[in-house]
């Protein structure tokens, strides 16, 4: 004969039993949400390295043929900049 105790001890462990296999349901959708949001934060972090990056260059570009049309424009004036600049640094260097 099974007792009211036994009864209610065998309904407690069912529960318990469903409460694990449901906790075990979260923790794994709480995971993939976790590596989904993880995995976007990377992406859209590499596509703004990839903006800033490209910017970068584009900037050095411009800066770039600037610098060769003002040497185009003005040799001398360029050939005697960068002397100048050249004797500072040593004399800085120099110290």
């Amino acid at each position: 004969m099974v007792t009211k105790t036994e009864t209610d001890n065998a309904k407690l462990q069912a529960d318990v039993d469903a409460l694990r296999k449901d906790l075990a349901e979260v923790t794994k959708t709480l995971r993939a949400m976790g590596t989904d949001t993880v995995n976007s934060k990377a992406q859209a972090a590499a596509q703004r390295v990839r903006e800033v990056s490209g910017q970068a260059r584009d900037q050095f570009d411009h800066a770039r043929e600037a610098a060769v049309e003002q040497v185009r424009e003005r040799p001398l004036a360029s050939v005697a900049l960068t002397f100048g600049i050249g004797m500072l640094i040593g004399r800085l260097l120099q110290k």
